[in-house]
């Protein structure tokens, strides 16, 4: 029984752990640890450490062994006895065969700069795709948490104007107010629940966007929830840095500027590659090679002497005899044949390109092309920073100034909403002109939620091209 209730609390306490609400900083973390482009970036970066690994290897002479196992029928010269062979054959070959480049117009170098340049460049794209995650979560997460409080303060309206429509009955009933009135707050009353059942429907739609940001699954989803933070008027600060300082952060630490720039580099790189191809090459060439032959036979024992074979004539026509000896034969064994037949050799080749079918030209003009395309993309992506970063500015200085005037806003409508209200209590306004005290102050409360995290948005978003921790 006690294992059960152990059992069932540790449960319950695991539960309450999984729904915890979300912090920013929780948020991010998640999104930066599953995100699919940040996962891709990451084996791009490294494929090009592989690369750059191999371009090392490519210095060192390449080494390959081979072997050969084969039966010949019919007449041939048996390569390792230089006789004649009719029947069938066996012959076996071992070879080593190595080469290494001993001049190649710095090619090899140059594609050793080029992959270093290229890893770099990579490691910057793994940055690049973490700043667009936090971005995007960042704005998923500020969405959410703002449609939240618009929507608690379309409640708290809603509420109030439940409670007018309470009293407003009263005095319908009591034959002080016309039954016009009434209506009228209902009517409000109708408009105030649709905005809060639209606020509601904007959040859980951002809501589902953030969790797809952070890659939750169904069940993760379900249980989700993101924790409000405390944004008070004092992180509401007037903008004292100019854009020239964030535009000079930004070019110096943005990881989308270094790699477009490393980027650039790699291309200029490839230029000199090409030109490589058009310069003469001196390689160094090495083989060693043995085999085996099953022709390959020996004499064994003492000679036996055999008939006398006639050979020629003399002058006076006499037989010529020479004798014959008839030998006993073994086949060469295979290792001694590997260790008779070895051979070595060595070469230099020269290469000189005369003419390729155009192939150098184009590959050279082609690169430069590359090159250039990627020196066009420097410049656009500084120009879209610098656009970036002085949208930010513009957007945290509106939304600065719109805070305070809203703030001031809600302050006023607020005092004369209860002004109205007490007015209208007394018979003094109808519902149609108290209606519009409460419009006036909803749409105050909702540009002052608007702006403070506008403003958010915005400084955040300077953070992220900044490179700077994002926390809230």
């Amino acid at each position: 029984m006690r294992t059960w209730i152990a059992t069932g609390l540790l449960l319950a306490f695991t539960s309450a752990q999984a729904q915890q609400p979300w912090t920013l900083e929780q948020c991010v973390k998640r999104a930066e640890e599953k995100n699919i482009a940040m996962l891709n970036a990451a084996l791009d970066a490294e494929l090009a450490g592989q690369a750059k690994d191999q371009a090392y290897w490519d210095l060192l002479p390449d080494l390959n062994a081979g072997a050969t196992h084969g039966y010949n029928y019919g007449r041939v010269v048996d390569r390792y006895t230089n006789t004649f062979a009719t029947d069938r054959v066996q012959t076996d070959n071992l070879y080593l065969v190595s080469s290494v480049s001993l001049f190649e117009s710095f090619r090899k170098q140059n594609t050793i700069k080029r992959s270093g340049v290229d890893a770099e460049a990579a490691a910057k794209g793994i940055e690049a795709a973490r700043n667009d995650i936090r971005l995007a979560v960042v704005q998923a997460f500020l969405d959410v948490v703002g449609l939240r409080e618009r929507r608690a303060a379309a409640e708290a309206q809603a509420g109030s104007t439940r409670q007018q429509i309470e009293r407003t009955t009263a005095l319908v009933n009591a034959g002080r107010l016309a039954r016009a009135d009434l209506l009228a707050l209902e009517a409000q009353l109708a408009q105030e629940e649709y905005t809060v059942i639209d606020l509601s429907n904007q959040h859980d739609q951002r809501m589902l966007a953030l969790a797809r940001a952070l890659q939750l699954d169904a069940e993760e989803t379900r249980t989700f929830d993101v924790t409000a933070p405390a944004i008070t008027e004092t992180l509401i600060q007037a903008p004292a840095i100019t854009a020239d300082e964030v535009l000079r952060n930004v070019l110096r630490s943005n990881p989308a500027y270094s790699q477009v720039e490393l980027q650039a580099s790699s291309a200029q790189l490839s230029v000199s590659i090409a030109k490589a191809g058009v310069i003469p090459t001196l390689t160094l060439n090495g083989s060693m090679g043995t085999g085996y032959s099953g022709r390959n036979y020996e004499p064994v024992g003492d000679p036996v002497q055999g008939a006398p074979q006639l050979i020629g004539y003399t002058e006076s026509d006499e037989l010529v005899y020479a004798p014959t000896y008839a030998y006993g034969t073994e086949l060469v064994p295979f290792s001694r044949q590997l260790d008779e037949n070895l051979n070595r050799s060595f070469s230099f080749t020269l290469n000189v390109p005369l003419f390729n079918n155009m192939r150098n030209r184009y590959t050279i003009a082609q690169a430069r092309v590359q090159h250039e395309k990627a020196r066009n993309t420097v410049i656009t992506v500084r120009n879209d920073l610098q656009r970036d970063v002085l949208d930010a500015l513009v957007m945290l200085r509106s939304a600065y100034s719109q805070f305070h005037a809203a703030e001031k806003s809600v302050e006023a409508s607020t005092l004369s909403q209860e002004f109205a209200e007490e007015r209208f209590a007394q018979g003094v306004i109808t519902s149609i002109e108290l209606n519009t005290t409460k419009v006036a102050l909803n749409r105050a409360t909702a540009d002052l939620i608007n702006a403070k995290y506008q403003y958010v948005m915005a400084s955040k978003y300077l953070d992220i091209l900044q490179g700077l921790p994002i926390t809230l």
